[in-house]
């Protein structure tokens, strides 16, 4: 998979959402969590704006085991996947991945995953534009003008009263749908959500530098999850391949999604897989990715 991501050019440069901040080698003998503080520091280190954690949330990759009392040392890569603003500032969230050291015999790609590590920073950045920030409410507004002025979309949701969820980094995005029109897209809907698609930060920024739309490839690989009515979600996964053609096509724009995603085109072989029920495997919450 072909990817475009912004890097960080020189000191004082900001970043933007997918930016590489490291990729560095981190050692802990104190286990999960020393191995987490360790690669805290590292992943901040070349953030530019005074940058203060606020926040970590540490997820271990199931049957990983990290013991305290012997140094393990595993490979840390940094992005930056939102930058929002705050009542102190700018906020950048940082999600960092350790995967197992690489070697001669397994390539930094093949290398298994041994958690992942999201972090709210504190920044003196400039205040951040509405699209980079995808999630808040600002965001959403952007994205509802765009979904208004799709005729694409508007087909997909021709026969639809309801309303689609998505979630963005913990922010959730709620679409509400009647007959080929969207009425609004804010945080929550009075009714909430008929069903809700859940992307991390990561994933989301995967999705929109990535050369083509593989939002179906993402959920079979159970990177996305789903909770409410599986029957709604299969009906309007096609539609939902459809946000995410435009929410590309909002990064792109911006400058921080792949380039080819600027006209906002849905990709033919997502569309086909769309409409083929065998791609669409259950999750464990009993609704469908």
């Amino acid at each position: 998979m072909t990817t475009s991501l912004p890097t960080l050019t020189g000191p004082g440069t900001a970043p933007a959402p997918g930016t590489l901040l490291t990729t560095i080698a981190v050692t802990s003998g104190d286990g999960p969590l020393g191995l987490a503080s360790t690669a805290t520091a590292e992943a901040v280190r070349p953030l530019p704006g005074s940058p203060r954690v606020t926040g970590a949330r540490l997820t271990m990759a199931p049957d990983v085991d990290v013991p305290a009392g012997t140094p393990v040392t595993a490979q840390a890569e940094a992005r930056v996947t939102a930058l929002l603003p705050g009542r102190a500032g700018t906020v950048a969230e940082v999600a960092v991945t350790l995967t197992a050291q690489p070697s001669s015999q397994v390539s930094a790609a093949d290398a298994p995953v041994l958690g992942t590590l999201d972090l709210t920073v504190a920044t003196n950045l400039p205040e951040p534009t509405a699209d980079q920030a995808p999630g808040s409410r600002p965001w959403a507004a952007l994205l509802h003008e765009r979904l208004q002025a799709d005729a694409q979309f508007a087909e997909l949701i021709e026969t639809y009263d309801g309303t689609i969820g998505l979630r963005i980094g913990g922010r959730d995005v709620h679409i509400r749908c009647y007959r080929g029109q969207v009425l609004e897209t804010v945080p929550r809907s009075i009714r909430g959500a008929d069903f809700l698609v859940d992307i991390s930060g990561a994933e989301f920024v995967a999705l929109m530098t990535a050369e083509s739309n593989t939002f179906m490839e993402s959920a079979m690989q159970r990177r996305i999850s789903s909770s409410g009515s599986g029957y709604e979600y299969l009906r309007m996964t096609t539609a939902l391949i459809r946000i995410i053609d435009v929410c590309r096509a909002l990064a792109a724009d911006a400058g921080w999604g792949h380039r080819s995603a600027a006209a906002g085109q849905p990709t033919g072989a997502e569309t086909d897989r769309a409409d083929d029920p065998a791609t669409h495997a259950p999750t464990q919450n009993g609704a469908t990715a």
